[in-house]
């Protein structure tokens, strides 16, 4: 036969395991909730312009961006400077060289993620090297893949595509241009 003590004792332990059990729920709850309103403020989306101006981490000046829903994939004005054999589908370094129409210049060297073909306006396909880039636009960084062109032609050295807009959560209001200033913080670049 079991004495009082005893079952007090039992009891006492269960109710303790009990209150255990739900503080520890309880905290994981409080921190699922800080991380899950963290990410909501993160990723809700932001309406921004046909154009703004961005940044890239290496390049001293803002560039001009234009933000395009028909294109899939990002595309930057590159110079190639050394590729890998071209007959690799994916690895080996490339360096480039990011001309800017105002003169502004910066040199990277990336891995390369893959090869992408490209349908050229005369018919022959192009075959461009991707790489991993990141970019800033409005108030987020993006990183994302980017293929290397020849862009001197065009009006805007670094063209974002849909990849880009996606992860960026960004939504392009076609009739507005520069609606926001690139202001993302210098330490979230190095994360």
């Amino acid at each position: 036969m079991k004495s009082k003590y005893s079952q007090h004792t039992q009891y006492a332990a269960k109710n303790f395991f009990i209150l255990v059990i739900i503080s520890l729920v309880s905290v994981a709850g409080c921190v699922s909730q800080k991380t899950q309103a963290t990410d909501n403020v993160e990723q809700n989306p932001q309406i921004v312009g046909w154009v703004e101006k961005g940044k890239i981490p290496g390049v001293d000046k803002e560039v001009k961006v234009k933000l395009d829903t028909g294109a899939t994939t990002s595309s930057i004005n590159a110079e190639i400077l050394e590729q890998p054999d071209e007959e690799s589908e994916s690895g080996g370094m490339i360096k480039f060289r990011f001309k800017n129409d105002d003169g502004t210049e910066a040199v990277f060297e990336r891995p390369v993620v893959r090869w992408v073909r490209i349908k050229a306006r005369q018919g022959k396909d192009l075959r461009r090297p991707v790489v991993r880039m990141k970019f800033c636009v409005a108030d987020r960084w993006i990183e994302e893949e980017v293929n290397l062109a020849d862009r001197e032609d065009f009006n805007y050295p670094i063209l974002i595509g849909r990849n880009m807009l996606k992860q960026g959560k960004l939504i392009v209001d076609s009739s507005q241009t520069f609606t926001k200033e690139p202001t993302c913080s210098s330490q979230e670049v190095q994360q």
